[in-house]
């Protein structure tokens, strides 16, 4: 927590020094959230164990913003996780500039729109989960550092608001599980939003180039890159392309409030499985009380690879085989997919507090080399309890 401090006391000398001159604003958020597994099969997507653990999802934010005038302003927001040690970071830092009324351009460490919820992920208070379903919201990383561009304005009856973004982002990525030093480059993309009245929907694209190399398709592409040398790193994530789609839409009618979210990740030429994956969750609002329902399902897209004719020269037939056995594996060893249930109920026992429990069942479980293959799928399960606050 020290570095939190030192943070926080680097963004006040920062107020001070703009204090003269902007209206400086501070803001905060925190959860403090509480689980446990109902057994010990150490499920992926769940960061428990089956003793109750306060640190996992546990997380503290200070956002200061000041405002320059004449249309400029800037932006910075520390954030200490549980899961990092409470080390603090920068999550967001950048300036803006409102080119008129309807467009305003950002440039610095941003977030990436890949979701509804993108621009408030981390704040548990927006939504009313414990946290967005991970079927969905799993990619491990959510920043960049480039260009936002801005726009909002209306068509008939309908609020519009797009986010069009480039930059690149060098970060470690799978830092739970695999911890691997990687690069996305070129990183483009739109976030399209629609509302009217109790209806809203989205659609998202980001596009990108990939290095990220882990140690899974290094250590298949040496292997192959030993039998045919000039072969090795079309399997490698050397800067493939991959792309993201999302889309979703939200119906908040009278008390009730009906979210879905949909979207595939695909990388090419590279060892990698696309995804699919998709939730829909259902709540229902008794004055501060809002139980929910809600169900969600990630799935790999299992394929296969013909050596011979993807990468090893037809003079080396022989080894075709036992290769194309050792790619299926590297393949299959990839595969990740479930489904979930879950239940859960919020509570605003405050105006800038939310008290909330929820159960989450994971079914159908294929975690190959983890928990579950496609002969025996796993089952498992976790509870926990958070205090969401915003100030």
């Amino acid at each position: 927590m020290k570095q939190f401090y030192a943070y926080i006391f680097v963004l006040i000398l920062l107020m001070l020094s703009f204090g003269a001159l902007s209206e400086v604003r501070i803001n905060g958020f925190a959860s403090i959230v509480a689980g446990q597994d109902t057994d010990s099969k150490g499920f992926a997507n769940s960061p428990y164990t089956d003793e109750i653990d306060f640190k996992p999802e546990s997380k503290f934010a200070l956002q200061v913003s000041a405002d320059l005038s004449q249309g400029l302003s800037a932006t910075a927001q520390i954030i200490a996780r549980g899961s990092n040690d409470f080390d603090a970071q920068f999550e967001w830092a950048y300036l803006s500039y409102d080119l008129n009324d309807n467009h305003t351009i950002r440039a610095g460490k941003l977030r990436l729109p890949f979701y509804k919820y993108s621009d408030y992920l981390d704040v548990g208070y927006a939504y009313p989960w414990i946290r967005p379903p991970r079927a969905m919201y799993s990619l491990t990383f959510s920043t960049y550092e480039g260009l936002s561009l801005l726009s909002n304005f209306s068509l008939s009856d309908w609020d519009i608001a797009s986010n069009l973004i480039y930059g690149n982002l060098d970060d470690t990525f799978f830092a739970t599980t695999n911890p691997t030093e990687g690069k996305l480059k070129d990183i483009y993309g739109i976030n399209i939003q629609a509302s009217k009245d109790w209806f809203s929907a989205y659609i998202a694209y980001v596009g990108t180039d990939v290095y990220i190399p882990t140690s899974s398709i290094e250590g298949a592409a040496q292997i192959v890159e030993l039998i045919a040398p000039s072969r090795g790193t079309e399997i490698s994530l050397d800067y493939d392309y991959g792309d993201f789609l999302g889309l979703g839409f939200t119906v908040d009618y009278d008390n009730w409030l009906l979210n879905t979210e949909w979207s595939t990740v695909a990388i090419e030429e590279s060892l990698t499985l696309d995804t699919e994956q998709w939730y829909v969750s259902l709540a229902y609002r008794f004055d501060s009380i809002m139980p929910y329902i809600s169900y969600q399902e990630t799935e790999s897209k299992r394929k296969t690879l013909s050596i011979s004719d993807a990468l090893i020269p037809e003079q080396i037939v022989p080894t075709e085989p036992t290769l194309n056995n050792f790619l299926q594996s590297a393949l299959d060893g990839q595969m990740f997919e479930y489904n979930a249930y879950t239940i859960g109920v919020k509570y605003d026992f405050h105006a800038s507090a939310a008290l909330k429990f929820e159960y989450n069942r994971f079914n159908d479980i294929v975690d190959i080399g983890s928990l579950g293959s496609f002969e025996n799928p796993e089952s498992s399960g976790n509870f926990s309890v958070a205090v969401d606050l915003v100030f």
